[in-house]
């Protein structure tokens, strides 16, 4: 039952997880949920990047008398507006020119095919490539995006352009937006508040650590662990948004996630030791306040050797330190997390190369996006309107590569682009050509970074009208091709809804639960062998794990992209799939060191971990909690079994469906 707030009105069931809307009297639920934008704060400093990134290279192309060159640097400006999604210059600087080089491919892909089958038959090996890329990383994720836009617009560029002279100004554009995303990082230095977080309640472990005898205190212990507690909690918020928000893979965020359930339990272990004993750790308060300098640096060469000499401390102080060794176990799990993977012979916190292998869900919606992308060509090609390129690219953008939701993006986009066109119109209207349209052009580069931030039919709303006009800035534009483009969008827009999304019962249901406990099973069937004496049984059970991980990472980014209260449920999800993640590593990594017949742990220890995969598996399908079983004692199976009890703390939280 719905209870309301006095002054509040009253809140209806049918608003029951969002506050009311304008759109309540003429809207059914379902409607005002995917239309109602997030709530986020304003981006004054990338709508200013954005706002100085396109206008300013068509500008300078009027200035030469070269509108038609104009075109083709704002295409690469405008890759690189959209590829900054803020973070250090050096993750900026990666993103963009992964997007950058994938569209001018698809600009120039674009402009070699000629109509008639080739040209669906382009587009469906286009549709697949970028489906199985998006697979792989947020970055390629955004770079498979550019490369079906790109291609489908290209057709309407100017022709007559050589190549050479295409890539260069493209280069142009995108070399100017980088060169701003810089000057951004300089005046607006970016901060990772999770990271920060970290590093603060770290130094608070130190402190609680360096108390003096007698300030043990139950109560004031307590307060003082909620304080910590309430820091890690919000940082990991911070993670869970950022994730939800990223169009695909992150393992910057995986290894933060991981680094934080790990600090979770560091806090435990310490406030813990001071209810037993109050007597103060100086020796291990030393020790915590050096991971927590070495958390916030870059892992470097001498950083990585600097958190290996502090595990070996860590080690030869839990052989001493008999009453605080359940401090330092933890302690050097947490070290291990925030190296990375700290059993990798290269030193590495890169994932591994089998992790990246598409799993079945990944091949089916590379099979849904190419097939919808060749019917969205045939249909271009049988449509009678003038440049009807954007069936195509309503196609790309609505089932847009990164495993997205398909319904609300296709309402979102549509309604979206309804009003752009609406918008674009007017500027045609009323605006006269040449110098003038940089001013709406501005304005619409300006307010796109905000409307991004709040949904995905704000976007289009804005970018509609920009990139109308900016294909077609080297020439006049009527009312009549404003309105084609809405046409060529609803019909765009259908064909996705009915071949992307209709046809494919398999999308109806989100089913990541299920997903999750899979994996899971996968891991404990993979652990079986990992460590026995028949090698051959490992390398199958290896890609079967990763290709769960696989198919449970492509279930949590589309349904990241419903509407809520979907989308809050998979957000809530993907704290386990970052610890399953980073355990599946843990287990090809001691699946590896188990090589030799020296190396492999007994056989009772493997039980023991077998049997945790298998009691997390059946209690994520059972919708209970996971039972407290002992760890393995091979030092072999460390890592894995601080892994299981990370998964087991964060199962033990809200049922997420």
């Amino acid at each position: 039952m719905v209870t309301s707030r006095p002054g509040d009105g009253g809140l209806a069931p049918r608003t029951f997880g969002r506050g009311p809307s304008l759109l309540d009297p003429i809207a059914p639920d379902w409607v005002v949920r995917i239309l109602a934008p997030k709530k986020a704060p304003v981006p004054w400093g990338d709508m200013v990047r954005s706002m100085l990134t396109v206008p300013v290279v068509l500008g300078a192309g009027l200035l030469l008398g070269q509108p038609g060159l104009a075109v083709f640097a704002g295409m690469g400006g405008l890759v690189g507006a959209f590829g900054d999604n803020g973070g250090p210059f050096r993750a900026r600087f990666r993103r963009i020119l992964l997007g950058g080089g994938a569209g001018l491919v698809g600009l120039l892909a674009g402009r070699w095919v000629e109509a008639g089958p080739l040209a669906v038959l382009a587009f469906a090996v286009l549709g697949v490539v970028s489906a199985l890329l998006s697979s792989v990383s947020s970055n390629l994720s955004f770079a498979a995006l550019q490369l079906l836009v790109y291609a489908a617009v290209a057709a309407a560029l100017p022709a007559g352009v050589g190549v050479h002279v295409i890539a260069f100004a493209y280069a142009l554009g995108l070399g100017w937006a980088v060169a701003l995303s810089f000057i951004q990082t300089r005046l607006e230095p970016p901060v990772n508040q999770p990271r920060a977080a970290e590093v603060a309640v770290l130094h608070g472990l130190a402190e609680e650590l360096r108390r003096p005898d007698g300030q043990a205190d139950a109560r004031t212990v307590h307060d003082r662990r909620a304080t910590l507690t309430r820091q890690l909690s919000a940082a990991y918020d911070d993670v869970v948004t950022a994730r939800s928000t990223s169009a695909g893979r992150r393992d910057d965020l995986r290894r933060l996630a991981s680094a934080l359930t790990a600090s979770f339990s560091l806090v435990t272990a310490v406030f813990d030791l001071r209810l037993r004993s109050a007597a103060s750790h100086p020796e291990l308060a030393e020790l915590v306040d050096r991971l927590a300098t070495l958390v916030g640096q870059r892992r470097d060469r001498q950083v990585r050797a600097a958190l290996d000499a502090l595990e070996d401390e860590v080690g030869r102080a839990s052989v001493d330190e008999v009453d605080a060794r359940p401090v330092l176990t933890t302690l050097t799990q947490v070290v291990r997390t925030v190296e990375g993977r700290a059993d990798s012979t290269t030193g590495s916190d890169r994932p591994s190369l089998a992790s990246f292998a598409p799993g079945r869900k990944a091949w089916t919606f590379a099979a849904r996006l190419g097939v919808t992308m060749a019917v969205a060509e045939t249909v271009r090609l049988l449509v009678p309107l003038e440049k009807p390129y954007w069936i195509v690219l309503t196609a790309a953008l609505v089932l847009k590569p990164d495993l997205g939701s398909v319904f609300a993006r296709g309402v979102q986009r549509t309604l979206g682009t309804l009003v752009g066109v609406v918008i674009g119109v007017a500027i045609v209207a009323v605006v006269p050509h040449g110098v003038w349209l940089l001013l709406p052009i501005a304005a619409c580069a300006f307010a796109f970074p905000y409307g991004r931030s709040l949904n995905y039919g704000l976007l289009s709303t804005f970018v509609t009208p920009l990139v109308l006009l900016l294909i077609d800035f080297g020439t006049r534009v009527d009312g009549r091709v404003a309105l084609d483009r809405l046409l060529d969008t609803v019909i765009g827009a259908g064909v996705v809804l009915v071949v992307g999304y209709l046809c494919w019962p398999g999308t109806w249901r989100p089913r990541l639960g299920e997903h999750v406990a899979a994996g899971v099973e996968a891991l404990a069937g993979y652990a079986r062998v990992a460590f026995g004496s028949d090698r051959s049984l490992v390398g199958p059970a290896r890609r079967r794990a990763y290709a769960a991980m696989s198919d449970v990472r492509a279930e949590l980014q589309s349904t990241l992209a419903e509407p809520p209260p979907l989308s809050r449920q998979a957000a809530a999800w993907w704290p386990m799939i970052a610890q399953l993640e980073k355990t599946t590593d843990d287990l090809s990594e001691a699946a590896a060191r188990a090589r030799h017949p020296a190396a492999r742990p007994p056989g009772d220890d493997v039980a023991q971990l077998v049997a945790g995969f298998d009691d997390l598996a059946a209690s994520l399908r059972g919708h209970r909690d996971p039972r407290d079983l002992p760890d393995p004692a091979s030092a072999l199976l460390d890592d894995l079994a601080g892994d299981l009890r990370g998964a087991r703390g964060i199962a033990r939280g809200p049922r997420h469906d």
